[in-house]
């Protein structure tokens, strides 16, 4: 967490550091609380992931999600972090650095194949 100090009223004031964000579409399995719920991850961070669903989730909840991208299947551990009636945002709960490098595998994976969408040029 950073903290600022106001150049002008000498105050401090908090600023929370939140890891970028990335769109996506990918759908994924929720379990929580013992349901299992099909969901779309709509945005992706290393703290964890944006999620389009058709009920609301109970908030601070705990449970897992899984994630299949091409040669990559996660499962990972999740906290209810924020919800709304269509929308939840889950963080992730790491159990160990594999974890962490997964995430950031199927991120870059994600973002590299966003990057390469678009015309080619063939001579």
């Amino acid at each position: 967490m950073l903290y600022i100090k106001w150049i002008l009223g000498g105050g401090v004031r908090k600023f929370d550091y939140r890891a970028p964000r990335f769109s996506v579409d990918l759908t994924v399995r929720l379990t929580i609380e013992g349901s299992i719920l099909m969901a779309r991850c709509i945005e992706i961070s290393r703290e964890g992931m944006r999620l389009e669903l058709q009920q609301a989730l109970p908030p601070d909840a705990l449970g897992t999600v899984s994630v299949h991208y091409q040669d990559l299947m996660l499962e990972l551990n999740v906290r209810v972090a924020h919800v709304s009636k269509s929308h939840g945002g889950v963080e992730f709960i790491y159990r160990s650095d594999a974890e962490q490098k997964a995430v950031a595998q199927l991120i870059g994976s994600l973002d590299s194949s966003r990057k390469r969408l678009g015309p080619v040029l063939i001579s």
